[in-house]
């Protein structure tokens, strides 16, 4: 329960900044392509995203992606949801960010043998730190282009692989 303090002292520090700028997005929602590689494999999927300001220049981010491919008869899956800060500068029309994520990433293997489906699957922590610009389309709309390092610790290893996005965001204004 103490941990909760220097948090809930953080958001109400933030509100007064909130508040008084209505230029900066309350939140961001982004969705989108997203492509990653686990091995020599590359995965395509999609990737949604949601930020909620918190000063004019921090949000609170909450990210999810899922990959998919196959490749000699073996499907792959890789399903990533993590969470952290975000920083961002504002500014000409353009948005230019970075970010700390952490959190899990679901991995799966499986091929089938004489119509069985035979699947593995394992729950890892996992992390990403990078960034992205948000080119302004409209007052409520952007293109984004994004791109993260993701580690994921497993078995005493750790899997180090690119994650590249685009799509677009969605900005909730204040009233």
């Amino acid at each position: 329960m103490r941990a909760a303090w220097p948090l809930a002292l953080f958001v109400l520090a933030a509100a007064p900044a909130r508040a008084a700028d209505t230029t900066t997005p309350t939140a961001e929602l982004f969705g989108g392509y997203s492509y990653t590689k686990s091995g020599d494999q590359g995965l395509n999927g999609g990737e949604a995203s949601l930020a909620i300001r918190l000063t004019r220049w921090i949000s609170a981010e909450a990210d999810v992606s899922a990959h998919y491919g196959s490749a000699r008869g073996t499907r792959t899956s890789r399903l990533f949801f993590m969470g952290g800060p975000r920083l961002a500068y504002r500014g000409g029309g353009f948005t230019i960010f970075t970010h700390y994520l952490a959190g899990g990433a679901r991995s799966g293997s499986g091929l089938t043998v004489v119509g069985v489906h035979i699947t593995e699957t394992r729950t890892d922590f996992a992390m990403a730190f990078g960034g992205g610009v948000d080119v302004g389309i409209s007052d409520r709309w952007a293109a984004r282009a994004q791109a993260d390092y993701a580690l994921i610790r497993a078995d005493g290893a750790t899997e180090k692989e690119p994650r590249l996005s685009a799509g677009f965001v969605y900005r909730v204004r204040a009233r």
